[in-house]
C-alpha cells in the first residue's frame, strides 16, 4: 500500500535524484518513469558550460518495447494503405469528427494550426510581412504604453521545466505501443531533451480533457521546425560569442545564481546585437538569459543551434503528440514530489518545536498511536517520537499542569493526527500521479495484432485522455498543503507569542524588547501564507468544469489547471516552512540563553545572600535558602519577558522576598539584618541584568561563543538542521543591530550591515527549493525503521 511508505519514498527519492545527479544514467522503458527522473530532466536542463555535465536519457535497448511501438505503427499503416477510417487519420476532430479526408499529413497540419490559439505576451510574428500591428506603428502619435502589471512573457508561458517535464512524460507513454506512432518520433522528443530545446508553451488554454491539446501542439510544432513556434536552446560554447545582457525592469533572472543550484537559467531578457555570432542568427529575435547560456528563438534555428534536424510527421503523429495529459501529468508529479517533501519537513519543524516550547516527547509515544492505528498517524507520530531522542529540551513524558498552562502545547501534542492523515493523502496523490505517468492516455489507442482481434490489430476510441484522476490527486494534495501550512503556522505563532511561548521573549527579541520586534513582522507574513493557502485548500477545481468544443468535450477535468493552483500552494507553503524554520532556531537560541540565565541563578543568590547577610555562614543553611528562592524567581523570569531589562530584573528579585523570609525565621539571621532586603533585591537584579547582557554579547556575535549556541541541548537528529541554518547558510540569531544599537535608521551614518530578516527567510526558502534542506533531513531520518 502507499500509504505505508510515504517517509521512505520520500527517502528513496532524494536518495535517486541524486545519484542522476552524480551521473546515473536515466533509462525510460514506458512503464518505470519515476518522480526523480522527471524532476532531474525536469530541473536540471543541459548548459552550454564545458564544466557542466547533462543529465542524460536513453532509451531502453529491450527489443520488446521496440517491436510494441512497431506493430502498432504497422496496424496504423495497414488501415491507412487499406482505406479504413480511423479517428484523426482520416477523420476531423472532436465535435469535427464527422469530416473526412485522404490526406492525413494535411489533416495532422490542420490539427496543429487550430490548437495553435494559445497567448504568448509580447506579441510575436516570425517575420515583418506578417506581424501584427500596434497602436505604435498605426499613430506615430500614439500615447505611451503603460508598464504591465505582471511580466508579460512569464505570466503568459509555462516554466521551462515543465515543458521538459512533459515532454519527458509523452515520450514516454508513446513508447508504450500503443499510440501507432514510429519509433524515430520518440527518438526525437528524447534528442529534444537531451540537447536543451525546449518549447515555449502557454500558460493557459488546456482544458485536461481530450488531453492537453493546446499545449502538447507547441511540442509538436518545436519537432518539425515551425517558424511561428519558438524555444529555448543552450548556446554554443564559448558564450563569448553572444554578448552579455542587461535585463529588462521585469526579468525573472536573480542577482546571485551561485546561491540557489535549481535556479532556472531560462530568463526572458532584451534583444541584443550581434557579436561575433557564427551562426546568422536573426538579431531581430534573439533574447539570451541572464547566465548567458540559453537563447530564445525560433523553432527552426533553435534545432539549427542544437544540431537537431526536425522530423516531419505521419498519419496519426500529431494526434499521437496531443491526445495526451503530459503537461498536467508532468506538473502533477513535480507538485506531489515538493508537497511529499513539505510534509515530512512538516513533521520534523514539529519536533523542533516541541524542543522550543518545551513540549513533550511522550506525546508521540507507539502506545497513543497503536490505540487509534491510522497508518499515516503511527508514521508521523514514530517520526517525531525518534527525532527527539535524547533531547535535553523535550521532556520524556508529559506532565499535568493547570489549565491554563497548557495552551500552548494542543498544535504539538496532536501533530500525529493532524500530519497522519496529510501523510495518507499525500502518498496516494504519489501513487496515482506515478500510474499516469507511465499509462497509455491516448484516443484513439492501438492494440497490436494478437490472437484476439485475428492478428489485424484493433482501433480503441475511449477516453484515457480524461484526466480527472490527476485533478483529484491536485485538489487532495493543495488540501494537504493547506492542512499542514495551517500546523506551522499555529506553532509559529504560539512560539512568537510571550503568552503562550513558555518564557520566550516577545516576538523572540534578541535585544532590548522595547526596541526589538524581531519576528513580528515575520508572523504577521505567516499569516498572510495561511490565509492564502486555505483559499487554495478550499478550492475544487474539479466541479467547475464547463462544456468545450461543440458540446463534444462536455466534462473536462482541469487537471492542469489544479495542478498550477497546487502549485501555487508549494510555494506559498515553502515560504511558511521557511519562516517557520527561521523561528524555530532563534526560539532555540532563546531557549538556550534562558537556560544559562537560570543556572547562572544559584551563583548568583548565594554570592547576594553572602554579601547581604554576613551572619550567614553555615553553607547548608545557604543552599538551602538559595533552593526555596528560586522557584519563585524562575517562575517570575518566565512571566515577565515583555518588561525592559531593568524593570524586569527588579521584579524578579522582588519575587524572593517572601521565601526568602519565610526561609530566614528559621536561620541565624536576627531580624534587625531584615532591613537589608532591599540591598539583596539590588544585588540580585543587578546580577541578572548584567548574567543577561552578558548572554546576549555572546550570543548575538560582540563577544561571540560560536553561531550554534544551542547545539548542546537538541536532540542528535534535529540538531542537524538547526546547524545547517545557521553554519552552512549563514543564517545567524538575529538581534546583533539591536544589542548594538546599529539597525539601519536609528541614527544618521549606519550602513545597515545585518540585512533583513527576510533575506534570512529567502536563504532558508532557496535551500528548500533546491534540496540542500531535504538532503539535510534524509540525513537526519537514518536509521529510523517503519517509515
Amino acid at each position: 500500500m502507499a500509504t505505508h511508505a510515504l517517509v521512505s519514498q520520500y527517502v528513496q527519492d532524494v536518495k535517486e535524484l541524486d545519484s542522476y545527479l552524480t551521473g546515473s544514467p536515466i533509462t525510460i522503458t514506458g512503464s518505470t518513469l519515476s518522480l526523480s527522473q522527471i524532476a532531474a530532466i525536469a530541473l536540471y536542463p543541459p548548459s552550454s558550460s564545458p564544466s557542466n555535465n547533462p543529465i542524460k536519457i536513453q532509451l531502453t535497448d529491450d527489443q520488446h518495447v521496440k517491436a510494441k511501438v512497431s506493430a502498432s505503427r504497422a496496424v496504423i499503416e495497414s488501415k491507412v494503405a487499406a482505406g479504413i477510417s480511423v479517428y484523426g487519420v482520416s477523420t476531423g476532430f472532436g465535435g469535427s469528427a464527422d469530416t473526412r479526408t485522404d490526406d492525413p499529413i494535411a489533416l495532422g497540419a490542420a490539427l496543429l494550426q487550430h490548437q495553435h490559439a494559445g497567448v504568448i505576451l509580447p506579441t510575436y510574428a516570425p517575420s515583418s510581412s506578417t506581424a501584427i500591428p500596434t497602436l505604435s506603428s498605426l499613430n506615430s502619435n500614439a500615447l505611451p504604453s503603460p508598464a504591465p502589471l505582471s511580466d508579460p512573457f512569464t505570466s503568459t508561458t509555462m516554466p521551462p521545466p515543465w515543458t521538459r517535464a512533459a515532454l519527458l512524460v509523452r515520450a514516454n507513454s508513446l513508447m508504450r505501443g500503443h499510440s501507432g506512432v514510429r519509433w524515430e518520433l520518440v527518438q526525437k522528443m528524447t534528442e529534444l531533451l537531451n540537447k536543451g530545446v525546449t518549447p515555449v508553451v502557454p500558460m493557459r488554454g488546456s482544458v485536461s480533457a481530450s488531453g492537453d491539446l493546446s499545449s502538447l501542439s507547441y511540442i509538436a510544432a518545436t519537432l518539425i521546425g515551425n517558424p511561428a513556434i519558438r524555444a529555448w536552446v543552450p548556446l554554443p560554447h564559448p558564450s563569448s560569442a553572444i554578448s552579455s545582457t542587461s535585463s529588462t525592469p521585469l526579468s525573472t533572472g536573480t542577482s546571485s545564481p551561485q546561491s540557489s543550484p535549481e535556479l532556472s537559467p531560462f530568463s526572458a531578457s532584451i534583444p541584443l546585437p550581434p557579436s561575433t555570432d557564427t551562426l546568422n542568427l536573426p538579431t531581430d529575435t534573439l533574447e539570451v538569459d541572464n547566465y548567458g547560456s540559453y537563447a530564445l528563438l525560433p523553432a527552426p534555428q533553435a534545432l539549427q543551434v542544437a544540431g537537431i534536424t526536425p522530423l516531419p510527421l505521419t498519419s496519426k503523429e500529431h494526434l499521437g503528440i496531443l491526445n495526451g495529459t503530459a503537461f498536467s501529468a508532468a506538473v502533477s508529479a513535480l507538485v506531489v514530489r515538493g508537497a511529499r517533501g513539505i510534509s515530512v519537513l512538516g513533521a520534523v519543524l514539529t519536533a523542533m518545536s516541541v524542543e522550543a516550547m518545551l513540549g513533550a516527547r511522550g506525546s508521540f509515544d507507539p502506545f497513543v498511536s497503536e490505540a487509534r492505528p491510522h497508518i499515516g498517524q503511527i508514521h508521523s507520530a514514530r517520526l517525531m517520537h525518534t527525532l527527539l531522542t535524547g533531547s535535553s529540551f523535550a521532556s520524556e513524558h508529559e506532565v499535568e499542569v493547570k489549565l491554563e498552562d497548557d495552551a500552548g502545547v494542543y498544535s504539538l501534542r496532536t501533530a500525529p493526527q493532524w500530519l497522519g492523515p496529510q501523510f495518507e493523502d499525500l502518498a496516494n496523490a504519489a501513487q496515482v500521479v506515478i500510474t499516469e505517468v507511465n499509462s497509455t492516455t491516448d484516443n484513439p489507442l492501438i492494440e497490436p495484432p494478437s490472437a484476439s482481434n485475428n492478428q489485424t490489430g484493433q482501433v480503441h476510441h475511449a477516453g484515457n485522455f480524461q484526466a480527472l484522476a490527476l485533478t483529484n490527486a491536485m485538489d487532495h494534495v493543495r488540501l494537504s498543503l493547506a492542512h499542514i501550512g495551517k500546523l506551522m503556522f499555529v506553532q509559529l505563532t504560539e512560539i512568537v507569542n510571550p503568552a503562550m511561548n513558555r518564557g520566550l521573549f516577545p516576538n523572540l527579541a534578541g535585544g532590548e524588547v522595547g526596541l526589538d520586534f524581531a519576528f513580528k513582522g515575520v508572523d504577521i507574513a505567516a499569516a498572510s501564507y495561511v490565509g492564502e493557502l486555505n483559499a487554495l485548500g478550499g478550492m475544487n477545481v474539479g466541479v467547475g468544469n464547463v462544456s468545450a468544443e461543440m458540446h463534444n468535450q462536455s466534462v473536462n477535468s482541469l487537471a492542469l489547471i489544479s495542478a498550477r493552483y497546487t502549485l501555487t500552494a508549494l510555494d506559498v507553503s515553502t515560504l511558511l516552512a521557511a519562516s517557520h524554520l527561521i523561528v524555530i532556531c532563534q526560539a532555540l537560541d532563546l531557549r538556550a540563553l534562558g537556560v544559562e540565565l537560570c543556572e547562572a541563578l544559584p551563583g548568583l543568590i548565594r554570592s547576594s545572600l553572602l554579601n547581604t547577610f554576613p551572619s550567614l555562614t553555615d553553607n547548608t543553611t545557604i543552599t538551602s535558602l538559595v533552593a526555596a528562592i528560586i522557584p519563585a524567581l524562575t517562575e517570575t523570569l518566565e512571566r515577565t519577558t515583555t518588561l525592559e531589562t531593568n524593570a524586569r530584573m527588579y521584579k524578579v528579585a522582588s519575587a524572593s522576598v517572601v521565601p526568602l523570609v519565610t526561609a530566614l525565621s528559621t536561620s541565624p539571621v536576627q531580624g534587625a539584618e531584615l532591613s537589608a532586603l532591599p540591598v539583596f533585591i539590588t544585588s540580585v537584579a543587578a546580577g541578572l541584568v548584567n548574567k543577561l547582557t552578558e548572554l546576549r554579547c555572546a550570543y548575538l556575535g560582540v563577544a561571540w561563543r560560536g553561531p550554534t549556541p544551542a547545539s548542546k541541548y537538541l536532540a542528535p537528529r534535529t540538531r542537524a538542521l538547526y546547524e545547517f541554518v545557521r553554519v552552512t547558510l549563514g543564517v545567524r540569531m538575529h538581534g546583533a543591530g539591536n544589542l548594538r544599537g546599529d539597525v539601519f535608521g536609528m541614527r544618521d551614518g549606519l550602513e545597515g550591515v545585518d540585512g533583513t530578516i527576510g533575506n534570512g527567510i529567502s536563504v532558508i526558502c532557496e535551500a528548500i527549493r533546491d534540496g540542500r534542506v531535504g538532503r539535510v533531513v534524509v540525513g537526519m531520518l537514518e536509521g529510523i525503521e517503519g517509515l
